[in-house]
């Protein structure tokens, strides 16, 4: 059940950028090169965090789903416990747990146009759809390189 979850996902995210004008047979022929593919924005945002999507695809498969952002030193803004407590007191909700959502989300819709704003993390929802379709589009090319993305204003 979860690899027909996982492929239906993976056709939505091509359906919604790659494959454009192509037929759904089209895209549901879609080969994954294995390895790890990562999206991140270009600049940190004005709270000094930057947004980032990574995914592993495992014969064939997407196997994990990473969601997150750093500081300037490399810290995980999921693992900060004075930005989570200042977050879930302001608005109910903090990175580790909209992160999960975001993913869960995309994973069990298969579609990431159906990945709903998550209540108090609007801006980190946008910036996921953004960033897992680019993630995606370099698992389809096989380009483990890093997609720079530039920052939505």
């Amino acid at each position: 059940m979860m690899k027909k979850l996982i492929s239906l996902a993976l056709t939505a995210v091509f359906a919604m950028g790659a494959f454009t004008g192509c037929s759904e047979e089209q895209i549901r022929s879609a080969k994954f090169t294995d390895g790890t593919y990562r999206a991140e924005f270009a600049q940190f945002d004005a709270n000094g965090w930057k947004d980032y999507v990574e995914v592993t695809i495992a014969d064939g498969e997407l196997n994990e789903v990473v969601f997150d952002s750093v500081n300037e030193k490399e810290q995980l803004k999921s693992e900060d416990e004075s930005y989570k407590s200042e977050m879930e007191q302001m608005v109910g909700t903090y990175p580790a747990k909209y992160n999960k959502d975001l993913i869960n989300q995309f994973l069990e819709s298969g579609k990431i146009t159906s990945v709903d704003i998550v209540a108090g993390a609007t801006e980190s929802t946008g910036n996921f759809k953004t960033l897992i379709v680019e993630a995606m589009k370099s698992a389809n090319s096989g380009s483990t390189e890093v997609v720079i993305v530039e920052n939505i204003k």
